[in-house]
């Protein structure tokens, strides 16, 4: 397994859009004070499609927009960033700027960009971007995040669930070469979970998440899900397994991917094998959900490959 198979970017996304109050008050708690939590926060998922569309790169990013009020009654867009590039990215601080910027070209509507650095160099700490000559310059700063400076010991003490988050993040990052260790430590994060005077929900949440950056080979995730079933009959706890939740995801992932086929093969004589299997092969449900509508109108088998192509190359 490689370092590219851990999944953090799917793991960030959905914990900062399920914790998004928790998110702010333990990175950037200067600005969680500002915002009237009373008003729930609202997700803007349309809106950054549109603001990342021009996007000429094909590497993913992790990003989240989301619209709060704050406590003078204030409207404001919060957009995080989370990189987890092992090496800087000459083009980040750009980017940065060019979605900070599009938001209000399109919008009219200004952003708080935040950023979370998760790489492994101690020295980039890019917060800014500019151009210009003499007295003629734009310039913009951005807010950063960065996990290696968080300790250990304080991590361990933090009440935060991203806390937890953070540890499982630099224990994927360091046992990207041993994935027994990651096994290990998967465990020994997963574990104390259940005596922290968390929630159901919130422990069934942590484990998924831990579960899903902190990728495992068959055997290893096999090894890892034995230990948490056991321990959660110890504890007679009736929490849905993480075994049992795949399983469902499994099946939910089958079902979508029979629906395409089925409707393909409705509206094309002799489907070929080959879109057969490139479908049976998407692993990813956002990627499916996204080609079930194209399967009911569109024009032709060729033109549905390069929508697989094209929805394969963005994740």
């Amino acid at each position: 397994m490689t370092e590219a198979t851990a999944n953090y970017d799917q793991t960030w996304k959905e914990a900062i859009g399920e914790y998004l109050e928790l998110f702010l008050q333990f990175f950037y708690p200067d600005i969680h004070q500002e915002i009237d939590w009373s008003k729930p926060p609202i997700s803007l998922d349309k809106e950054l499609e549109q603001i990342t569309a021009s996007s000429q790169t094909k590497k993913r990013y992790a990003d989240k927009l989301f619209q709060v009020w704050l406590l003078n009654n204030e409207v404001i867009w919060i957009l995080i960033h989370i990189e987890v590039q092992s090496q800087h990215d000459k083009e980040f601080p750009q980017r940065m700027f060019i979605y900070n910027y599009r938001s209000y070209d399109l919008f009219n509507q200004p952003v708080i960009s935040l950023a979370i650095l998760g790489d492994e160099n101690k020295n980039w700490r890019p917060n800014s971007y500019k151009y210009g000559i003499g007295d003629s310059e734009v310039s913009m700063k951005f807010s950063i995040a960065k996990l290696l400076d968080y300790q250990w010991s304080d991590l361990e003490a933090s009440n935060n669930l991203f806390a937890i988050i953070v540890m499982a993040h630099l224990k994927t990052k360091a046992t990207t070469k041993d994935l027994t260790q990651r096994e290990q430590w998967k465990w020994q994060l997963v574990r104390p979970l259940y005596h922290k005077g968390l929630t159901k929900v919130d422990i069934i949440n942590l484990v998924k998440f831990i579960d899903r950056m902190m990728t495992l080979p068959p055997p290893l995730q096999t090894e890892f899900q034995t230990k948490l079933n056991d321990y959660e009959k110890e504890l007679n706890m009736p929490f849905l397994s993480t075994i049992e939740e795949n399983a469902q995801e499994k099946g939910a992932k089958i079902t979508r991917q029979d629906d395409i086929i089925k409707i393909l093969s409705t509206r094309f004589d002799n489907l070929p094998e080959k879109i057969i299997y490139n479908i049976k092969q998407i692993d990813n449900m956002s990627i499916l959900e996204n080609l079930l509508l194209p399967s009911i109108n569109v024009n032709s088998l060729e033109e549905f490959q390069t929508l697989i192509d094209a929805e394969l190359q963005q994740k």
